[in-house]
């Protein structure tokens, strides 16, 4: 593997591959073509936008939504289609985690696809309710240290 780096995607070119990852991932990958890059949640500064780049090249996206009890939520974990399942998506969750802690994040919580829960329970989440979900994900929970 090479070096990875998870980082705020702050410039012009890494917005555009931010946004060019997370819709076509997952949104048009899911047959869905209502994207909006600028959502009100998406320009929260407690929401970190973070491009997931491996040897300086976009192969992924994630969003951690910080909340003031000292949890955060994982949002919209994207790998690039022909980099998937090749180990890529647990080393943006080691990444986050380590974000996570730094930021004296102590739970990490995440809203999961169906079809991705063994990933996320691979990585050490179990379900947990934590809010409402109109999204008909499967919410789940992790404790970090």
């Amino acid at each position: 593997m090479g070096r990875y780096d998870l980082s705020l995607a702050e410039s012009a070119d890494d917005q555009s591959a931010y946004h060019r990852l997370r819709r076509t991932v997952l949104f048009e990958a899911r047959g869905q073509y209502d994207y909006v890059p600028d959502g009100p949640e998406e320009i929260k500064e407690q929401n970190l936008s973070l491009l997931f780049k491996l040897d300086g090249q976009a192969i992924g996206t994630v969003r951690l939504d910080q909340k003031p009890d000292g949890r955060a939520i994982v949002r919209l974990v994207a790998i690039a289609p022909d980099l998937q399942r090749r180990g890529h998506g647990t080393a943006v969750l080691e990444r986050v985690e380590r974000l996570a802690l730094s930021l004296g994040i102590r739970d990490l919580l995440v809203h999961s696809a169906p079809d991705a829960v063994g990933f996320y329970q691979k990585f050490g989440f179990s379900p947990f309710a934590f809010e409402a979900d109109n999204f008909r994900s499967v919410q789940l929970h992790k404790a970090i240290q």
